[in-house]
């Protein structure tokens, strides 16, 4: 016979915690990402451009 193992509730809160958590830190990343991706399109005298790399970025952090 043979034992499945079983997983205390905690346990599974502390899953579930930590996989939201790297899910966050993950569009995090990719939020920075495309911001960088951005931005290196734009002159550095285009405020317009950089404007709008950030505006982008602070949407998708909302």
């Amino acid at each position: 016979m043979t034992s499945v193992p079983t997983q205390r509730a905690e346990d599974l809160h502390i899953s579930n915690s930590t996989s939201y958590a790297n899910h966050e830190h993950e569009q995090t990343w990719d939020a920075v990402e495309t911001y960088f991706e951005c931005i290196t399109t734009c002159s550095l005298d285009d405020g317009e451009c950089i404007t709008r790399c950030v505006e982008q970025l602070r949407d998708t952090d909302a």
